[in-house]
């Protein structure tokens, strides 16, 4: 049978197969294994690469030593199963390896080495060490002579905790100490709550989990964060379970987590944090442990092996639950910065009049990088208005920011953004919202100005734009950079403007735009159904836009559609064949798979009497019942992953019971932020990247951790890490410049590099031209680096 590797795997047992030839050929000589220098490469997992030789998966294969054939085996031959308790090295699994039934000297790999070691036990002899720390399938190769025979490790992973571990550097850092802590930043663990509880010591209670009587329906018991059937990418922090029923708190929980192959399972009981003593909180929300969901997430793989959680609870000596959910975890680790803004961070303080705290907040742009547990200043700063940078946009490669000026408006500042800081140049002519050329040298402005960034002295001549519209709204290139996508304004080309969406040509060498094309089109609906804030998939084709049906207290008349005082939104799909490709994403929007609204809300509303920006906004849907029609702002991570387009989108919707105020209480100086957590947050939903028009191929969204807690957040770019060069260190190629992340020959380490080996094919998230150039011929070139096609 012949069977493909990705290149990381083949590359690296080449020269170690040529030196196994040698050694069969001479018959003693010994043969050095790759053992750890194999990588623990995602682009392994993500995509499997072109055919590399012949890979025999059965019995033995004829081999030709001295012209005369003689069978090449590797036993034991059939599927091994192992289970591995996690942070354990055991058990292992020996090979041997003979020709012609004698033992003989091969070359040893696998292709997951994140799941495990292959160590040359003797000449003849390979031992596949688990590292304790994934499971999974694991392809066991043997080389000689150029052909190759592999058996197949099935690693089942278990863990099992009676309360967090605060020697597991993740979990530590979910442990509150103080009550400080719990709203830090990104809050405890970067999503809020809680933090983790400690070791249930009731037998009652105990008993009351393994064995529970009731399943909880009679106390309306649900889940109301995460979403069932989310789609999860790896890499990301664990996520907080919050829970809602008419007990209203627990004395003990028990999370079981396990994949649909058992290639992991975990069980984990917690009695309430101990920070609840202090705040007199309820038990209604705990975290995964950190250690915990990182396993979980870099061992479940797609559709075929999703991740099913069970949550069951105790209260006064009596079992609840469980109650289930099912997960996708896409087979991708994300990579990349998020740029958002903040009209009420505690990172910069450039305005007065807050409510609460210290009575001043600041307006600011903030960057979480993945993984961060907290947001980072990088445009703003304390003082006058003259240091609020708000209105923000970034080139899709994370080169720079243009962001507007809190003293003047029509002043813009661009922000070269590098890995050692950033450097602000205050531009000559102002931009707000701008569309930024992918690589940042250049800036659309809404009065169809074309900028050259960063000086921006004075616009650069062009042809085409104006005799479309003369105002574009929030205008978007694509990550190719050949189009450019608005909402128009004014212009005398366009019909009934405001309520379109036009798409044109763009030609760099020539500053020519040609060929409009509408793709939204809202004409003949009320007033108010304007469609905005459109932003570019990978393909440069598809469309992700903000489709407004109620204005709010700011009015229709603007291109920069508001978000605030009672303005109503969904996220909508469209593409360049045209207006009739506009489609709805219903599961992002929070609707079930039949269009019914699936988002949760409060079975009693909150009543906070709360002002935005002067109006009275606390009694708008205070209930959170409309929470689907609150989305807003959607941009798109330039780089597909695991088949999935990523969407980080603001909402205004409840988050779990972490964020339960009336929606459009987010204005520092009409709500103490400092009290109460606003809803106004940024969520990320996975679209199929070969989504259709007129299906929605959306998921269910999740919070994106790491944002500030206490502050509204909104405006978010997922963007590209500035490159890393040749040598440093990476995940996947889209890290670095020259676009390949390749084992280091010497240590086998990843690092970025400018070439694939021996010129063969490149992994997903690795550069492409065209689809020819991946691996997986299966695999698209979006943007630049190969993609799956099916969401696995």
């Amino acid at each position: 049978m012949v069977t493909s590797f990705s290149r990381a795997t083949v590359a690296l047992w080449l020269s170690v197969v040529v030196a196994a030839g040698f050694a069969a050929c001479g018959g003693n000589s010994d043969v050095a294994s790759p053992g750890d220098k194999f990588p623990n490469k995602d682009a392994s997992v993500e995509g499997s690469a072109g055919d590399s030789g012949i890979i025999n998966e059965g019995g033995g294969i004829d081999v030709g030593v001295n012209d005369a054939p003689q069978t090449f085996d590797v036993q034991p031959s059939a599927l091994q199963t192992i289970t591995v308790p996690m942070g354990t090295n055991a058990p292992t699994v020996s090979y041997d390896a003979t020709l012609g039934g004698k033992p003989t000297a091969v070359a040893w790999s696998l292709d997951r080495g994140d799941i495990g070691d292959i160590t040359l036990g003797t000449a003849a002899t390979g031992v596949f060490t688990p590292k304790g720390t994934v499971g999974g399938m694991v392809k066991i190769i043997a080389g000689l002579n150029g052909q190759t025979v592999t058996r197949d490790v099935q690693v089942n992973l278990t863990a099992e905790q009676n309360g967090a571990d605060p020697n597991d550097p993740a979990q530590a850092a979910q442990i509150a100490n103080t009550v400080a802590e719990l709203t830090e930043g990104g809050g405890i663990g970067g999503v809020g709550g809680d933090g983790l509880g400690g070791a249930v010591t009731d037998a009652g209670a105990l008993a009351a989990l393994g064995t529970p009587t009731s399943n909880g329906s009679a106390e309306n018991l649900r889940l109301i964060y995460p979403y069932d059937e989310t789609v999860f990418p790896r890499g990301i922090l664990a996520p907080i379970l919050s829970w809602d029923w008419s007990v209203g708190d627990a004395d003990a929980i028990q999370i079981e987590l396990e994949t649909q192959s058992g290639s992991f399972s975990y069980k984990g009981t917690f009695a309430k944090p101990a920070i609840l003593s202090q705040t007199g909180g309820k038990f209604i929300r705990h975290p995964i442990p950190g250690n915990i969901w990182a396993a979980a997430t870099n061992t479940a793989g797609g559709k075929s092996d999703q991740l099913t959680l069970k949550l069951t609870l105790a209260k006064d000596g009596v079992g609840y639950g469980p109650i289930t959910e099912t997960w996708t975890i896409a087979p991708a680790r994300l990579s990349g910065i998020i740029y958002y803004n903040s009209y009420g961070t505690n990172l910069a303080k450039n305005y007065g009049g807050a409510v609460g705290g210290d009575h001043m907040f600041g307006g600011a742009v903030l960057s979480i990088a993945v993984g961060d547990t907290g947001p980072k200043l990088v445009a703003g700063g304390n003082g006058g208005t003259s240091q609020c940078r708000v209105c923000h946009s970034v080139a899709a490669d994370g080169s720079r920011l243009v962001v507007q000026r809190g003293d003047n408006y029509s002043a813009s500042a661009a922000y070269d953004l590098t890995p050692t800081g950033v450097t602000e140049t205050q531009m000559g002519v102002g931009a707000e919202f701008p569309g930024i050329y992918p690589d940042g040298s250049l800036a659309l402005s809404p009065s169809g100005q074309v900028l050259s960034l960063p000086t921006a002295g004075a616009p650069v001549a062009s042809t085409g734009l104006t005799s479309v519209a003369t105002n574009v709204g929030t205008p978007m290139f694509s990550p190719d950079g050949k189009r450019v996508v608005f909402n128009p304004m004014a212009g005398p080309g366009v019909t009934n403007p405001t309520q379109k969406l036009v798409v044109m040509d763009f030609d760099l060498a020539t500053m020519t735009f040609s060929n409009p094309i509408e793709v939204a089109d809202e004409t003949g609906q009320p007033a108010e159904s304007r469609p905005g804030w459109p932003a570019f998939f990978p393909d440069s084709k598809g469309i992700a836009f903000h489709l407004q049906s109620v204005a709010g207290s700011d009015g229709n008349g603007i291109g920069a559609m508001h978000t605030r005082k009672g303005a109503k939104a969904q996220i909508h799909f469209t593409n360049t064949d045209g207006a009739s490709s506009s489609t709805p994403l219903y599961r992002l929007n929070g609707f079930d798979s039949t269009g019914a609204p699936d988002l949760p809300k409060l079975t009693t509303a909150v009543s906070l009497a709360c002002t935005g920006d002067g109006v009275q906004v606390g009694g708008i849907d205070a209930d959170h019942g409309d929470d689907v029609n609150l989305n807003y702002e959607p941009t798109v991570n330039p780089i597909a992953s695991g088949g999935y387009v990523w969407v980080v989108f603001t909402s205004r919707r409840m988050y779990g019971n972490v964020a339960t105020i009336p929606p459009f209480c987010s204005d520092p100086r009409g709500v103490d932020l400092v009290q109460h957590i606003t809803t106004k947050k940024l969520w990320v939903a996975a679209v199929d990247v070969n989504m259709a028009p007129g299906t929605d191929a959306s998921h269910p969204a999740f919070y994106l951790p790491g944002q500030e807690l206490l502050a509204g957040n909104s405006r978010a770019f997922w963007v590209q890490d500035p490159c890393r060069a040749d040598g440093e260190s990476c995940e996947s190629g889209d890290q670095c410049c020259n676009g390949y992340c390749q084992p280091d020959s010497t240590t086998g380490e990843l690092v970025c590099s400018n070439d694939t080996p021996n010129n063969n094919c490149s992994n997903p998230k690795e550069k492409c031209t065209t689809a020819a150039d991946c691996c997986d011929k299966s695999n698209l070139c979006l943007n630049g680096f190969c993609s799956q096609q099916v969401p696995q």
